[in-house]
This record gives structure tokens, C-alpha cells and sequence, in this order.
């Protein structure tokens, strides 16, 4: 196995220390006083469950209109993400991934040796996805075809009949489709439906993460056949055994209350959005809609990306995620979820930079 370096997860690394970073994914943190309960004084700390407990593994079975035998608990997303590629895809395997994309979807296939096709959307004609290039590309020997729904960075949603038509596309070349819906609620009232509805050959991904602002729980899920389940597991015996039983019972109350974290998402994000919009009209060299859904937008610069990254970090002590971080590098990452202060003391600085001759 050959990784390639997580480029955009070592630049936050980098630049923990700026004032204001504007290219979060996440919604706004939320802190353990606000459950306003304690933890159980006879919290067990020394055992754990190998496939997570069973009170987590049914609420995330009710977001998936799946069972709890379909669901492995993870130590996030990132995890599950790693153990569905080390178990499915061999070296030299054709993996298909949508293009823009959170780059550990991409780069954890080809560190396990896989051929990498990346099939890209025309940003032109609204991140249209073209199944018939797809199939195409598919043929007879795709091992995986990998997206984000909601995607990561555009916000761009997969529709049922999308995903059906996936589900075909698998069947005909005897694949499996791996989708991270670590964001897909965050349609709200436009809620795309999981994959996991939609046969033995559909792997979903989520987390408590995005939507809560539960990071540091490090508590994510993989949602698929129970077949495919022990495979997982038998991996994650030696990745990270049991999780931790003291995140997944804050996760387990933040999942019992799900609706009310989705809310206060909605609330946030509807701001931010307005605002985001109104800003983004005075900036004449920033090209693209801010989305009706999700946490982030990826429009297009007239301007060179890294030069502007780099200068506006430098003079204003502000970040931007790079769009080469998401494989279209003359774009960029924009975040709605954060605090709105932040959010327009950013998109200020931002305006302000590229006003000037710099």
C-alpha cells in the first residue's frame, strides 16, 4: 500500500492558527452541556461493542430505513471509508470517483493499488452527473464507483433515479457503489434517499460529525448487506477494534434527538446563505450559485486560486479550502455552517483582497 499525502488535512494542520477559516464542512460546534444531561456513573469503561452498541446501531438504522444487522459503527466516516476500500478493491482494480470529491474518497482506493478513473462533472451545465459516461466507463470490470451525496465541495445531490440507475450500472459489472451521506440530510425537505435502500450492492457512509458539530466523537457508521458487514468488521479487528463506548452514548443522545440538531442546522445554514449570496454578488471574479442545500459552495475564481489562498492567509489571517485539494483546481471551498460573524468578517476580507491589485 502507497497513500498518497491527505494534502487538504495537512494544510488545516498548517493553518490552525489563522483568525477566521471559512471553508469548513461542519456545522457549528455543539457543546456537552447542551444535552443537558451527565454521563451514567456506571458507564462500563472497559468493555466495548466490536460493532458498536445496540442502541447506536438502531437510531442510525432508522435514518437508512435499514435494519441494525446492516450497520457497522466506525471510528468516523474516514474509517469507513478505509475499510470498505481494503476490503473490496485489490491492486490493479478499475475504481470509478466522481470528480470534484473530498479527496480521501478518491486517494484511499489508489493507496491500496486500485486504477483510479476519475470522471468529472461540468461545473458549466451545474455539476450534472452523466450516467451514460458512467456505464461507459463502468463496463464490465469496475470494481467500485465512489461519490459524495451530498457532494463535497459542491453541494450537488444524487436523485433517486441517479442512484437507481447506479445500482444497474453495479449489477452489469458485479461492483458495489460507495456513497458518503455524511451530508445528505442536510437537504432538509429534499432529502435524497440513502443507497443503502437500494440493494446488496449499495454502501452508505455518515457520521454524527457534519450535521451535529460532534466532531471530536469521532463516531461514524458503514450501512450495508450483512455480508459485506463481516468483511468490514474483520478489518476493523485490526484498524480500531471496538470504538469507544463513551463517544458512541453521547452520539446515541445526540442521534435520539437528531431532529432538533437538523433544525438548528437549517437555522444556521439559512442565515449563512443569504448572507453568502450577498457577498458573492460583489465579487464579479467569483463565479457560481450559493446551493438551496448543504454546507458548502465551490465557485469558480477568474483568478488564481493558490495566489488568492495564499494572500488573503497572509494580509487577513483567513482560510480557503483550494479546489486541487477536491481535484478542480480553479475553484474553492466555501463553508456555511460556522458562526455568521466569522462567516462575514471572511467573506469581507475576501472581497476586500480581491478589490486590490494583489
Amino acid at each position: 500500500m502507497d497513500f498518497p499525502p491527505f494534502e487538504h488535512l495537512l494544510y488545516y494542520e498548517r493553518v490552525h492558527g489563522a483568525r477566521l477559516n471559512i471553508s469548513y464542512s461542519n456545522i457549528r460546534e455543539f457543546h456537552l452541556d447542551g444535552f443537558g444531561r451527565s454521563l451514567p456513573r456506571d458507564l462500563d469503561l472497559n468493555w466495548t461493542y466490536r460493532n458498536g452498541t445496540p442502541e447506536i446501531r438502531r437510531l442510525i438504522a432508522r435514518r437508512h430505513r435499514a435494519s441494525s444487522q446492516e450497520v457497522l459503527v466506525t471510528t468516523g466516516a474516514t474509517e469507513g471509508n478505509f475499510l470498505v476500500n481494503t476490503s473490496l478493491v485489490h491492486p490493479r482494480d478499475r475504481v470509478l470517483v466522481d470528480v470534484p470529491i473530498y479527496s480521501p474518497l478518491r486517494d484511499v482506493p489508489r493507496g491500496v493499488g486500485a486504477n483510479v478513473v476519475e470522471i468529472p462533472r461540468d461545473c458549466q451545465d451545474g455539476w450534472r452527473l452523466d450516467l451514460d459516461r458512467w456505464r461507459k466507463s463502468a463496463g464490465r470490470k469496475a470494481r467500485l464507483l465512489v461519490f459524495a451525496n451530498l457532494n463535497n465541495p459542491t453541494s450537488t445531490a444524487l436523485s433517486r433515479s441517479d442512484i437507481r440507475e447506479l445500482a444497474d450500472i453495479v449489477e452489469e459489472c458485479d461492483g458495489h457503489v460507495l456513497v458518503d451521506e455524511t451530508f445528505r440530510e442536510l437537504a432538509f425537505d429534499d432529502t435524497p434517499p440513502s443507497v443503502a435502500e437500494f440493494g446488496p450492492r449499495m454502501i452508505a457512509l455518515s457520521t454524527v460529525t457534519k450535521v451535529g458539530g460532534l466532531g471530536t466523537l469521532r463516531v461514524g457508521w458503514i450501512v450495508g448487506a450483512p455480508d459485506l458487514l463481516d468483511r468490514f468488521a474483520g478489518i476493523k479487528d485490526y484498524t480500531t477494534g471496538g470504538g469507544s463506548v463513551l463517544s458512541q452514548t453521547i452520539a446515541t443522545w445526540a442521534l435520539g434527538r437528531w431532529d432538533f440538531f437538523l433544525r438548528r442546522a437549517k437555522r444556521i445554514l439559512d442565515v449563512n446563505r443569504k448572507l453568502a449570496a450577498e457577498a458573492l454578488r460583489e465579487m464579479p471574479d467569483l463565479q457560481g450559485d450559493v446551493p438551496s442545500r448543504g454546507t458548502v459552495l465551490f465557485p469558480h475564481s477568474t483568478v488564481d486560486v493558490a495566489r488568492l489562498a495564499s494572500r488573503l492567509l497572509k494580509r487577513y489571517g483567513t482560510v480557503i479550502a483550494e479546489g486541487r485539494f477536491f481535484g478542480v483546481p480553479d475553484h474553492f471551498r466555501l463553508g456555511l455552517g460556522g458562526e455568521t460573524q466569522d462567516l462575514k468578517r471572511g467573506l469581507a476580507n475576501l472581497r476586500r483582497l480581491l478589490r486590490s491589485a494583489f
